[in-house]
């Protein structure tokens, strides 16, 4: 749809007009008024071409459509195309993601293929992303420390590929969860939101970061920010030596997971399977119900310079075809 945002400017279309009409005329005699030169005969003999300016009334023309194309500009031509959805009161939801060593560790499947736990979290994280298309969503990723990978975004498609890309290690090889729960709250704060939680996922115990558990629970609580935790992991595990299947003592800290969850109002859950991790993922889905509505937006293209370019290219072509130029 084309439309002016200021209509008022064709007014400038009368303004030659009203200047024809109201300053006195020139008298036709008074043209050919001129000064005299005494050597003009001379000059007229050397072969100099001598203007009358008879090509003016075609170069009129070329003024006068530049004056309606620059009156055009000046009444600023837009263009608003098809109006785009976007989500009002939309959920903040910041994945805080342990990408440590330990999510290496291959005893999930996918199908008949037994896969590293990251790869496992990818595959229901796109699912979860492609359910939750009018929320606020953003990366929190955590090893040694942690990183602010997405901030809170709608692109989903651009989330992806992120998700993606995403390698174990990528953080460090240890568990910052403190500073992965920190950070991950103050993400969610970046945007207003009616409603913003985190997601806290991690296979391991707190052995690294500057900010404590307790530390980054009572920032969660103070800014009311609801966490879900995900301990990732079978709670024992056990490891083939020479073809003996022995018991070997699990890293996943349950107890810190489920303090974090029942302090911030929030669930814990374990995902000891692929089949688990996507349960966890589809209550985590209803008990955040979609309640947001859509408001439509229209992005503005300004049209202005297509009419000024083309106006400053006839005053030209008219300065030029008087031979002024």
């Amino acid at each position: 749809m084309n439309i002016f945002i200021w209509p008022f400017a064709f007014l400038f279309l009368l303004l030659p007009v009203f200047v024809y009409f109201t300053f006195p005329q020139v008298k036709e005699e008074s043209k050919f008024y001129a000064l005299k030169i005494p050597f003009f005969e001379r000059i007229k003999a050397c072969g100099a071409s001598i203007s009358y300016g008879k090509n003016s009334k075609r170069g009129r023309f070329f003024f006068i459509f530049a004056w309606i194309l620059l009156t055009i500009a000046s009444a600023r031509p837009v263009w608003y195309p098809n109006a785009s959805e976007t989500p009002l009161n939309a959920k903040n939801i910041v994945l805080s993601l342990d990408v440590s060593e330990s999510m290496a560790e291959e005893d999930f499947q996918i199908g008949t293929t037994f896969v590293d736990r990251l790869t496992a979290v990818k595959k229901v994280v796109t699912d979860f992303l492609n359910k939750r298309e009018k929320d606020n969503i953003g990366f929190v990723l955590f090893g040694n420390a942690a990183y602010t990978y997405a901030p809170l975004a709608f692109d989903k498609k651009t989330l992806q590929t992120l998700l993606d890309e995403i390698g174990i290690g990528i953080a460090g090889n240890m568990t910052a969860l403190g500073d992965g729960l920190a950070l991950g709250v103050q993400t969610a704060l970046k945007v207003p939101a009616k409603s913003q939680i985190v997601i806290l996922l991690s296979d391991g115990y707190a052995n690294a970061g500057s900010i404590s558990v307790k530390q980054a629970i009572d920032i969660a609580k103070r800014n009311n920010i609801k966490v879900y935790t995900i301990g990732i992991g079978a709670k024992e595990q056990t490891q083939n030596f020479y073809g003996m299947k022995v018991a070997v003592p699990t890293t996943l800290d349950e107890k810190t997971l489920q303090k974090i969850a029942t302090e911030t109002g929030g669930q814990y859950f374990l995902a000891e399977t692929t089949q688990n991790l996507q349960d966890i993922y589809k209550i985590i889905d209803e008990l955040e119900q979609d309640s947001t509505s859509n408001q439509y937006l229209r992005p503005r293209k300004e049209l202005f310079y297509i009419p000024l370019f083309l106006g400053l290219l006839f005053l030209l072509i008219g300065f030029i075809w008087r031979g002024q130029l």
